[in-house]
């Protein structure tokens, strides 16, 4: 840890233990540090803004709304995705007397309404536009200076991640926040190494959005509060993340399982392709590496990214110190890799209505890739009841919360519903008492367990969850695959989970198997909610179709001349260099074929020029030669 950061860390804590601990106290504290707060592209050149800029800024909006809303004490809807704007926005409505209201810019609009009625919302802060129904105020036109007289306010309210689209609002305190906060020291002193810097500087990557409760505390408050800086993001593709961290510099990276997920199943594609001898290397290296950091935990992390450079340069770089993985399980094999990269992934736990309360601290792959949540921090407690179900209490968790509309007391212990073990010294999420099915011997079956087994790179999403069969609940596995994945890659993916299944215990297999090309979670959701799915399932959103009974419902059997067909055919394998008779006609040119997008768009130019359609319209967005034929069709 950098001698810097050691001594801002000790006097911006001291600061904060003896200041009345509220939002004024926390941002007055904040504002002090010097250098840059954050770090962005604009397309071309870093841009960096500092703190006493952030300020200066936060200031003068703050002043501007104050006399735009004509309000004090009420909530005022914040809806943007990460940005230094937000930032500027968060402060600026606290520091006008108004109250935050966070909204989650991935929830359906009609559930972000009902929250904003819910609340008595009538202003929204927001940048350029707004999806919602009330007085819009653009942040970009609050810029006025003024004497602020108003005092600042003291509570914010975000909402949970809706896996089952209820209405639940939580509210939180500055003395709550500051406890979050102050919860930083207690895991440094355990584990220094989570402060650790690359060339002299921290950065963390602001990849989870901050109107979710993992990323505005642990992305943004745990940092900024210290004078680190966070880098922003263009968008969220695999792409620009690895980009990002590679141009900046990042040093921390926390992240849901989605990210993780992801890296794990290219890098295993990009090494499978490169041939077994190839691949057997890269194995041997990452059990080596795994080794060398369960030796030498701290050193090993640096030489495990410099030993697999061939991987980690077209990764996140070799600045990474410290990552944390959150908001839902993580596949074990996806620790092993990453872990043996030398990415340093650790698992944590929080929710909504407690913020973060532990991170698995051990070091080295032998504690990190055991998958455990670690133990709680200072703030709160833990403890398990006798159906095995973690309670919370502490001074760090929500003090008041509304579900459907009405409030709901806290009581001493929050009941999280999940059920937890604790062994070897850390505790250990099982599942979500909610999911457990009841099996036809009576036994509880944990869907989480069973769905841990199952590695489906092939797939877009999977689930395990008990269904209704014949007035029974059933254990069944819903999987989302591409509308446009072949027939053959569809029975390739059937048989494999039957395999796996097969390996499983009886009593731990599931019955029946379903596929289905509609999302079985809302749009960017961290994790598969089974309300929402056998929601879903039973309003008719989504549908399902038993493996032996799939068909390919979604073909359009508009004819077409079998001449057309093979120029089609002869024009893709050429743009691609391979063979037309290798070409399933339902095959997705780019994610069964494997196509660039500068490939696909040269198959357009090219279908264009030889069937004189226009390839610039939206409606030429084809993408197997099936779909390609039709358009051709109709056109000619």
């Amino acid at each position: 840890m950098r001698k810097e950061l050691k001594h801002v860390l000790k006097c911006n804590s001291d600061a904060l233990q003896s200041s009345s601990k509220n939002f004024e106290a926390i941002y007055n504290v904040m504002f002090e540090n010097r250098g840059v707060m954050a770090e962005y592209t604009d397309g071309f050149r870093v841009k960096k803004i500092t703190f006493a800029e952030t300020k200066q800024r936060i200031e003068r909006a703050a002043f501007a709304l104050s006399k735009r809303i004509g309000v004090q004490g009420e909530y005022v809807a914040l809806e943007m995705e990460n940005c230094v704007e937000w930032i500027i926005a968060f402060w600026a409505i606290l520091r006008s007397g108004n109250k935050p209201y966070l909204v989650n810019c991935r929830h359906p609009k009609a559930l972000s309404q009902k929250m904003l009625s819910t609340l008595g919302i009538e202003y929204i802060v927001g940048k350029n536009k707004t999806q919602l129904d009330g007085k819009f105020v653009d942040i970009c036109d609050l810029n006025e200076d003024g004497d602020l007289k108003c005092s600042f306010a003291d509570e914010i309210a975000l909402s949970t991640s809706a896996t089952s689209l209820k209405d639940v609002i939580c509210f939180y305190s500055g003395k709550e926040f500051c406890a979050q906060i102050l919860n930083v020291n207690g895991f440094i002193e355990k584990y220094p190494e989570i402060a650790g810097d690359y060339d002299g500087e921290i950065k963390q990557l602001a990849f989870l959005p901050f109107y979710h409760v993992f990323g505005l505390i642990a992305v943004y408050f745990w940092f900024s509060f210290y004078g680190v800086a966070v880098v922003f993001m263009k968008d969220y593709s695999s792409d620009t993340i690895l980009k990002t961290c590679r141009k900046h510099k990042v040093t921390h990276v926390f992240a849901v399982p989605l990210l993780w997920h992801t890296i794990e199943t290219e890098v295993q594609k990009k090494v499978a392709l490169k041939g077994e001898k190839k691949q057997k290397k890269f194995e041997n290296g990452i059990k080596f590496c795994t080794k060398l950091q369960n030796i030498f935990p701290h050193i090993g992390i640096k030489l495990s990214q410099r030993i697999m450079h061939e991987v980690t340069d077209e990764l996140f770089g070799q600045s990474i110190r410290f990552c944390i993985n959150g908001g839902s399980y993580v596949r074990n094999s996806a620790l092993e890799l990453i872990n043996g990269l030398g990415y340093n992934l650790h698992n944590g736990y929080g929710m909504s209505e407690i913020g973060i309360t532990s991170v698995e601290l051990r070091c080295g792959p032998k504690n990190t890739n055991r998958n455990a949540i670690g133990l709680p921090f200072s703030s709160v407690e833990y403890k398990i009841d006798d159906d095995g179900i973690l309670h919370v209490k502490g001074n760090s968790v929500c003090h008041r919360l509304m579900i459907e509309g009405k409030e709901v007391p806290m009581g001493e212990w929050f009941n999280t519903g999940d059920k937890v073990e604790y062994r070897d010294g850390s505790y250990y999420i099982i599942g979500r008492l909610g999911d457990v099915i009841i099996g036809e011997n009576g036994e509880n079956i944990n869907p989480d367990v069973i769905e841990k087994q199952f590695v489906l790179a092939e797939a877009e999403n999977y689930c395990v969850l008990g269904l209704k069969d014949c007035d029974k609940e059933t254990v069944s596995m819903v999987v989302q695959i591409s509308r446009y994945m072949s027939d053959v890659k569809r029975n390739a993916l059937a048989q494999k989970i039957y395999e796996i299944n097969n390996s499983l215990p009886i009593t731990s297999r599931v019955s029946r198997f379903y596929f289905t090309t509609d999302p079985i979670a809302p749009a960017n959701a961290v994790k598969v909610g089974r309300k929402y799915l056998s929601g879903g399932i039973e309003n008719g959103s989504i549908c399902i179709f038993p493996f032996e009974n799939y068909k390919n419902a979604w073909v359009d059997n508009t004819e077409y001349s079998a001449e057309l067909l093979n120029s089609v055919k002869e024009i893709v394998a050429f743009e691609l260099g391979i063979s037309a008779e290798d070409i399933d006609i339902h095959s997705h040119i780019m994610l069964d074929l494997g196509a660039t997008s500068m490939q696909y768009f040269s198959i357009l130019s090219a279908l264009a020029e030889n069937f004189s359609v226009k390839a610039g319209e939206s409606d030429t967005f084809r993408y197997t030669v099936h779909e390609m034929c039709q358009y051709i069709e109709r056109q000619i």
